[in-house]
């Protein structure tokens, strides 16, 4: 039996999933939120670690932003994104901490930056929108939650000026 469903299904059960993979990602986000939420200091361990390795990295959705870093950005930026990658001594010019970053722009203005490049530092990246936007997920999920709330109010004391 030929079927169109992602999901290998066994012959003699139902032809569809219960939910779509909207649905099972939706799913998968609440009960990483909550496995989050209810562990201890599992955001503290980036800060302690300078790296970005999330505690549940392995069950949120930020592990495709995680696999897009390590693959377009860790070289120059760094495991922990502070600019020090193996390249970053290679380099014109040094690469940017991203941690720093994240406070002194919105957003979207952070996404069109790392898609443009940033002349002569950085070249464009070669992500969609909607890759960098994941990318920059995972990079906040890595945060400490103090470091998140500081920088997250930054961003808008500085969205409020613009």
């Amino acid at each position: 039996m030929i079927s169109s469903s992602p999901l290998p299904l066994h012959p003699y059960r139902c032809t569809r999933p219960p939910f779509g993979f909207r649905g099972a990602r939706a799913l998968l986000v609440t009960v990483c939120v909550i496995a989050t939420a209810c562990t201890p200091d599992a955001g503290e361990t980036a800060a302690t670690t300078g790296s970005i390795t999330p505690a549940v990295a392995s069950l949120t959705p930020a592990l495709d932003g995680r696999a897009l870093y390590e693959t377009n950005c860790s070289a120059c930026h760094g495991a922990g994104g502070l600019g020090d990658g193996p390249m970053a001594e290679t380099l014109p010019v040094k690469p940017a901490n991203i941690i720093e970053h994240l406070g002194d722009h919105a957003p979207e203005e952070i996404v069109r930056r790392v898609a443009e490049g940033i002349p002569p530092a950085m070249p464009a990246a070669p992500l969609s929108a909607e890759e960098i936007t994941e990318v920059l997920d995972y990079i906040w999920s890595t945060l400490p939650d103090s470091t998140q709330s500081r920088l997250r109010a930054l961003q808008l004391l500085m969205m409020e000026e613009h």
